[in-house]
């Protein structure tokens, strides 16, 4: 008997505007996307609603930056209500008092934190935005001061693989409960990279 799959665990990319161009982005994401407009909040909704219908797993707001969506606390909220356990995956840079307790409110139980370096000069490179790697810190000093938990997921290639040891420190400094490592996917500005080595070089091995 062949049984039902029920997910466990759902990563909804639920905007591809972004406050970033990271070099290794898998959605190509910016701040003016034309010709990829937001899911409309009643759609967004209706989506929550059908998967509250067959399971009750995890729903990760991603991105792109979800911050960028006016409304993706009412998307959040309505998760929650439905039973679901919302989260958040950000950059970290737009958070401030106002949007922690907007995410309190709104049930986000864990907020994870892009951090690809433990350095400002590693870090910026990637997300190509000077200021960044101060940002991602401020954000992580906001959730620490509401008492929202969060993690860090790094991205690794050859040009920041020797900086590993030195991201698992400054994410255990920050106060994240857990970190996770990511392989660069080859898509979007992610097959960029690749494209513009002609190789794989810019892989981790």
């Amino acid at each position: 008997m062949i049984k039902e799959f029920e997910p466990k665990w759902i990563a909804w990319e639920v905007t591809r505007r972004c406050n970033l161009k990271c070099v290794h982005c898998r959605s190509s994401s910016e701040a003016d996307i034309k010709g990829h407009p937001d899911m409309p909040t009643g759609e967004a909704l209706r989506v929550l609603d059908d998967i509250a219908s067959y399971a009750s797993p995890v729903v990760v707001l991603s991105g792109g930056e979800p911050l960028m969506r006016d409304d993706v606390f009412k998307i959040a909220r309505h998760g929650t209500d439905l039973g679901l356990r919302m989260c958040m995956a950000t950059n970290g840079i737009l958070i401030n008092d106002d949007y922690c307790v907007k995410m309190k409110e709104s049930g986000i139980r864990i907020v994870s934190l892009s951090l690809d370096g433990s350095t400002s000069e590693i870090h910026d490179n990637f997300r190509s935005q000077e200021g960044a790697f101060e940002g991602t810190l401020r954000g992580a000093e906001f959730l620490r001061k509401h008492g929202i938990e969060f993690i860090v997921n790094s991205s690794f290639t050859k040009r920041n693989q020797d900086d590993i040891p030195n991201v698992y420190r400054l994410a255990k400094k920050m106060g994240a409960t857990a970190w996770y490592l990511f392989m660069i996917v080859p898509t979007g500005r992610g097959a960029e990279i690749m494209n513009e080595l002609n190789s794989k070089e810019d892989y981790a091995e």
